[in-house]
């Protein structure tokens, strides 16, 4: 009997493994399939890098101009800038866009893993983050002549998958008041530039206000940046360094955890509804 679960359990384990290769290879696939879309992101980085700094370097005394540890901030903000625009837009309106295309009904009433709706968006946004780190680094040093430096380069890597976890999981949680609202795009905005502002990606959450350091330290990427900006400037941590290092791969567990039951709960709503495939 045991010999037949575990026949059960590791033919389950590679079927699954067997689809999250296959959403992965779609996802690059695809990625690359339109050009356009890479154009894009590079043409937008400049644009939207030059938006955050040149307005914050002008609130800030000369002095802090010509400091490297100035410009490193503003470069990691803008790489999880990305990260948190990507548990939205693309994680979380997976769904809207698979309900765009008439093809949500189909996927949900297959038995495919929800997982695998998730992981195509997820490898896309770990190339399209890989490609951002390395394009903005040039940038910072072409633009203001600083040079990227890391710290720590197996702890900056281990924090920003966790990011991208975590990102994924957020993304789920956010997919499924998507599937339940159906139109989010201004709830879009709003929270994305809210969970920018007291995130403290561009700068420590401890110089927030007292009453916005609350949503900031309730906010799963506050640990994140936190974390990653150790691993690359060695700035001290909010907490202790292997507190937030277990905190951070916690969240990574239990957000993706919570973001598949919330979409299960919600799936199983609408299919009584007959209003799955709805928008």
């Amino acid at each position: 009997m045991l010999g037949k679960q575990e026949i059960s359990l590791s033919t389950r384990i590679e079927k699954i493994s067997l689809e999250l290769y296959a959403a992965a290879y779609n996802g690059v696939k695809t990625y690359l399939r339109y050009p356009m879309w890479i154009i894009s992101d590079l043409v937008a980085s400049p644009l939207w890098l030059l938006l955050f700094i040149i307005p914050m370097l002008l609130f800030l005394p000369p002095e802090k101009w010509g400091d490297t540890t100035t410009y490193q901030y503003f470069y990691w903000g803008m790489v999880f800038f990305d990260i948190i625009s990507t548990s939205l837009w693309s994680f979380g309106n997976a769904i809207r866009r698979e309900q765009e295309m008439g093809t949500l009904e189909y996927l949900f009433l297959s038995n495919a893993n929800r997982i695998v709706l998730f992981a195509t968006r997820f490898t896309t946004r770990l190339l399209s983050t890989s490609i951002s780190i390395v394009y903005l680094a040039a940038l910072m040093w072409i633009m203001f002549g600083v040079q990227i430096t890391v710290h720590d380069q197996l702890l900056l890597l281990f924090s920003l998958i966790l990011s991208l976890f975590v990102a994924s999981g957020f993304g789920a949680l956010y997919g499924a008041a998507v599937l339940k609202l159906k139109q989010t795009g201004p709830l879009s905005n709003i929270l994305q530039f809210v969970l920018i502002g007291v995130s403290g990606i561009f700068f420590p959450v401890n110089r927030l206000p007292p009453q916005l350091q609350i949503l900031a330290y309730a906010s799963p990427f506050t640990y994140c940046i936190d974390l990653a900006r150790c691993a690359a400037i060695n700035t001290p941590t909010l907490l202790p360094l292997w507190q937030e290092v277990l905190l951070v791969l916690s969240l990574a567990i239990i957000m993706n955890l919570l973001g598949l039951k919330a979409l299960d709960f919600i799936e199983n709503n609408t299919k009584k509804t007959g209003k799955l495939g709805a928008y």
